[in-house]
């Protein structure tokens, strides 16, 4: 095992119940508005953020070695080392309330791990803890989207789970999430999306599976999202760890590299 300042960063998606890891390179990314509220660290020196403001017009480029991205925002980051990209449970971790000194600690814990990182690993070093939900209603119905989200293709499926009206519901998976319902939906697809790629399938069968209408589809959803389309992952040569994924831990593990 060889800590991170030791040797190059190998390339790692690891996906959760609701939260998601990227470590290694910092690629080009375009502008892209996150789902999840998304903790950035720079593995070494540091990196320049920017984001769209209200008055719609980029902010001035700001040099971080760790930043907090809220959820949904448009964003633009440049980095020329290796990175670590945390993507936040949106109903569990969205409220943590860990500041910027916070994770600059956790940044200093998190560079004395070991490689591979792990998803509890790298979260329970940034001092990430979740928060218990408010609603367990809307909690047990977007637990059920993290193990199932190609079978909720409509709010009234949900909502009848959750024994609401419609516009109640929709109402409460806001208040409680924090996304409205279709966008926390779209971010667990992209989960079913790393399983599909992950068991060595393309992005068409990828794209049916996780319930987009086409491999175009998901493309654009996923640059959106993450500021790269998928297939460039497959030219990293990205190792997907789903160990703490609840819809694959059932099955057998093993090393799941992209190539």
């Amino acid at each position: 095992m060889t800590r991170f300042q030791e040797v190059p960063v190998l390339p790692r998606i690891a996906v959760g119940a609701a939260r998601a890891l990227y470590v290694g390179p910092g690629l080009n990314l375009t502008p892209h508005v996150n789902v999840a509220v998304t903790v950035a660290i720079a593995l070494q020196g540091s990196f320049e953020l920017r984001v769209w403001q209200r008055e719609r017009k980029w902010s001035d480029w700001q040099t971080h070695e760790v930043a907090r991205i809220p959820a949904q925002s448009l964003h633009h980051l440049r980095a020329t080392g290796p990175m670590v990209f945390l993507y936040l449970d949106p109903l569990a971790d969205a409220h943590s309330n860990a500041s910027l000194g916070d994770l600059s600690l956790g940044r200093a814990r998190l560079l004395e791990l070991s490689q591979p990182l792990g998803l509890g690993a790298a979260f329970a070093a940034m001092g990430l803890q979740a928060q218990v939900p408010k609603d367990p209603r809307i909690a047990r119905v977007a637990r059920e989207m993290d193990r199932n989200p190609d079978h909720f293709n409509h709010l009234s499926q949900a909502a009848q789970m959750a024994k609401l009206s419609a516009s109640r519901f929709r109402a409460r998976f806001s208040e409680e999430v924090g996304l409205p319902f279709r966008r926390y939906r779209l971010w667990r697809r992209m989960a079913v999306v790393m399983r599909e790629l992950a068991a060595g399938n393309n992005l068409t069968t990828a794209a049916m599976t996780a319930g987009f209408a086409s491999a175009s589809h998901l493309s654009s959803s996923f640059k959106q999202m993450f500021g790269l389309a998928p297939s460039a992952l497959s030219t990293l040569g990205v190792e997907i760890d789903l160990s703490e994924d609840p819809a694959f831990s059932e099955r057998p593990q093993g090393e799941l590299v992209l190539t």
